[in-house]
């Protein structure tokens, strides 16, 4: 039986739904290309062993168990810790004491290998991804960040003040501050943007659930430089939410203009250290120094230009910055991160903590409307080969959306894979029920995923053959616009996906809520629950991180039961560059304070000089 569903849409609602998609780092395609056991980015403590033989009792009894150690350090509250790792020498040597670091040099230009191309770079309309995000906060300055443990600074804010507990927030702007245009940001920009994203009809989708459905009612303006947000639910930590796209303010003049020209997207205005030069869309885009910076006296841009190419095959892009071409990559993909791993002369900084890799089920359409084929196929899933067979050593195995070193994460959730023998019973029944559904006592299903990709092939034929005893797979292999808008839309079975890992989990909520269900469903699995909605507001609005986490337990619970997700392995976004490529991880605000560096992969370059 085939399950794909063919949908009759404007040519528009593709690449529409993609730039949605990505807006808050969700990624079709479960990885893209395929990440097993903890990487380098995760530190063990090795325990010696005592000096004098442990003495065994004379009476026969066992002795007692060690005590297990204490851990040296508390359970972080943010996926903020990096390692950066370096070839070893190959003649099997110490490696000799690393030189001081020179003193930074300025001019140059930084080349970066992207795994994508976006569709433009208007942040009131536009797809930001990684690979977007790279290219834009060079040259937008976002009104807020996050430091190295986990909390939102100002950035281009000045300050952010909540008012009655959170209820509304104000933000006042930077005095003094200029757009590449030579205008002054002013408040009347930050309504300009806002509007521009609720009048975008994907961009919208992330922004409009958390407003008042009358834009004047959601962000009034206090002064020339103060605005106030409105939300419709308390929020103990509102400028989180404005840290990354959502956070890019643009001109009005230029918006306006924009508007009525959308090949403007591709050269926007913003008040960042860089401005774009020039840019051929899946060419280069190429960022210069602005000389007129409005934060030039508080902080030094050190390149004189960053180019940016995208380079699809992410081997090979780790391959070129081996072989000195190019300087720097970000990607997921266990190969290249291999590939950088072994190359003399490369540096990685790797994060697994920061975004899952897992298939999910969507519930509205049959067979997996019913609890009893999810936990089938969730018993059936061998997850134990593919974190072995598909991330080769790379990133761990996943159990929950939460790294085992977050306060987030429950221990005492586990994934239920690697149960074949629970299944069959299962499958048994669902068939006895729905013959319709099934075909020689297997479920009929589909599993959907974004391709042409060899990983994406190697993921689905092992899922395949871990699932075909019970379920009748067809594949669907989808450009990734497409298999974005087939999931939005909820025409799909079952479908590989990255996401969550947000900073602050409340982040992720949009993914999970009932009101992010819709005709272009946000929730991909379109899974209701009231009570886990009820407590996710409740958290929203605490500053009681006790029962913040209690909550986020709950959730864990509440996601294993549901049958919704099943979580492979925790990705591991690794930045890549030759050690030539300095202060990658040095990157501070305007007004000093060290930056998170790789947030999902994410990172700044304002700061990077080379030696």
């Amino acid at each position: 039986m085939d399950t794909r569903r063919t949908l009759k849409r404007p040519a528009c609602w593709s690449a529409a739904l993609l730039a949605f998609a990505l807006i808050a780092t969700a990624c079709g395609g479960g990885g893209d290309d395929g990440e097993p056991q903890p990487s380098a980015a995760v530190e063990t403590t090795e325990t010696a062993a005592p000096d004098e033989p442990v003495e065994v009792p004379d009476d026969g009894e066992e002795a007692p168990a060690p005590a297990e150690p204490e851990p040296d350090d508390e359970p972080l509250v943010a996926p903020v810790d990096t390692t950066t790792t370096t070839t070893p020498p190959d003649d099997g040597e110490a490696a000799v004491e690393a030189p001081a670091e020179p003193e930074p040099q300025f001019g140059g230009t930084l080349k970066v290998a992207v795994e994508a191309e976006s569709d433009g770079l208007n942040p009131a309309a536009n797809n930001f991804a990684v690979s977007a995000y790279v290219m834009t906060y060079p040259v937008f300055d976002p009104v807020a960040y996050w430091d190295t443990k986990g909390q939102w600074i100002p950035y281009l804010a000045e300050s952010f003040t909540p008012i009655d507990e959170g209820r509304a927030w104000q933000m006042k702007l930077r005095d003094g501050v200029r757009f590449h245009d030579g205008t002054a940001l002013d408040a009347d920009d930050v309504i300009a943007t806002f509007n521009a994203q609720l009048a975008d009809p994907i961009v919208s989708l992330a922004v409009r659930p958390f407003y008042p459905e009358d834009p004047a009612e959601a962000l009034t303006k206090v002064d020339d430089l103060t605005v106030q947000f409105n939300p419709l639910d308390q929020f103990a930590f509102f400028p989180q939410f404005v840290t990354s796209q959502l956070g890019m303010i643009a001109p009005s003049e230029w918006l306006a203009v924009a508007a009525e020209d959308p090949t403007l997207n591709q050269h926007p205005v913003g008040t960042g250290p860089f401005m774009i030069e020039s840019r051929t869309q899946d060419e280069v885009t190429v960022l210069v120094r602005n000389p007129d910076y409005w934060a030039a006296d508080m902080t030094d841009t050190y390149l004189d230009r960053i180019e940016v190419y995208p380079i699809t095959d992410p081997v090979i892009g780790a391959e070129r910055v081996a072989a000195g071409d190019i300087d720097l990559t970000v990607t997921s993909n266990s190969d290249a991160i291999l590939t950088l791993r072994d190359s003399e002369g490369v540096q990685t900084i790797e994060n697994v903590r920061s975004s899952e890799d897992f298939a999910m089920m969507n519930i509205e359409m049959p067979p997996f409307d019913d609890i009893r084929a999810r936990q089938a196929l969730t018993f059936a899933t061998d997850r134990d080969t593919y974190v072995a067979l598909i991330r080769q050593g790379t990133a761990p195995p996943a159990d929950t959306m939460f790294h085992p070193d977050l306060i987030w994460h429950n221990p005492d959730v586990k994934q239920e894979t690697n149960m074949p023998e629970r299944a069959g019973p299962l499958v048994a029944e669902y068939c006895t029920d729905f013959p319709a559904n099934c075909t020689d006592g297997r479920i009929n299903m589909e599993l959907q995923y974004s391709g042409p990709s060899i990983a994406q092939t190697r993921i689905a034929e092992l899922l395949i053959d871990s699932w075909e005893p019970y379920f009748n797979v067809t594949e669907q292999e989808l450009l990734q616009d497409d298999h974005i808008t087939e999931v939005a839309l909820g025409f799909y079975n079952v479908a590989t996906w990255r996401q969550f890992g947000a900073v602050d989990p409340d982040n992720d909520v949009l993914w999970i809520e009932c009101r992010a269900i819709s005709f272009i469903s946000l929730n991909w699995p379109r899974d209701c629950d009231p009570e886990r909605d009820a407590l996710m507001y409740e958290q929203r609005a605490s500053t009681d991180l006790d029962r913040r986490v209690e909550i986020w337990h709950w959730i864990q619970e509440n996601l294993r039961d549901s049958y919704t997700y099943i979580f492979f392995n925790h990705a591991n976004w690794t930045i890549g560059a030759g050690d030539h490529v300095k202060n990658i991880c040095g990157q501070t605000s305007p007004t000093g304070v060290e930056l998170f560096c790789n947030n999902q992969g994410r990172v700044q370059l304002h700061q990077v000089w080379l030696s």
